[in-house]
């Protein structure tokens, strides 16, 4: 009897195991449909770019970024570095930019810097609208010039006439 019951167990294992073995065989692990937008894949990758903004008399911006992807509707920079020229020259850097529809989003850490009047303007996010060359950002931001400080919840800058208009501001202003 006990060989008879060991018997009637392996051939329950057996058959429990072929089954398995056919329902994963049924089965396709590989099989993922893919939406359309799930997968960016980059036209272009240029490493340590140096671009400069001119026309026949003028350089308006020069472009230094450590590495540039260019996808079909957007360009992304690492570690961007750029000096606008409008009325005065400004620098601003990041962790990395999005340039897309003529707008350049700054992403981490960004630092703007005015070279001719110091005024300092640091966020999370800035963003830079070339057609109206004001930078903007929706994040908590601070402004600096020589001591006087400004912090604030969200602001626009005005490249050209120096306006800057911010909401929900503290300051400390000294003379």
């Amino acid at each position: 009897m006990d060989r008879a019951l060991a018997i009637k167990i392996f051939y329950f294992v057996v058959a429990l195991f072929s089954m398995s073995v056919v329902a994963l065989m049924l089965q396709n692990p590989y099989d993922h449909t893919l939406e359309d937008g799930d997968i960016k894949v980059a036209n272009m990758q240029a490493d340590g770019v140096v671009s400069y903004d001119i026309n026949a008399t003028d350089t308006y911006a020069k472009f230094i970024s450590s590495s540039v992807i260019a996808y079909d509707d957007y360009n992304k920079f690492i570690n961007p570095d750029i000096t606008f020229i409008q009325k005065d020259t400004h620098n601003i850097n990041a962790n990395e930019a999005i340039y897309k529809d003529d707008n350049i989003t700054f992403i981490g850490d960004v630092k703007y810097l005015n070279l001719v009047t110091n005024l300092r303007y640091n966020s999370s996010e800035i963003l830079y609208g070339s057609a109206e060359k004001i930078l903007l950002s929706n994040y908590p931001f601070e402004l600096i010039q020589n001591r006087d400080k400004i912090l604030g919840n969200s602001v626009i800058y005005e490249l050209d006439s120096n306006h800057i208009t911010a909401k929900g501001v503290k300051g400390w202003f000294y003379r």
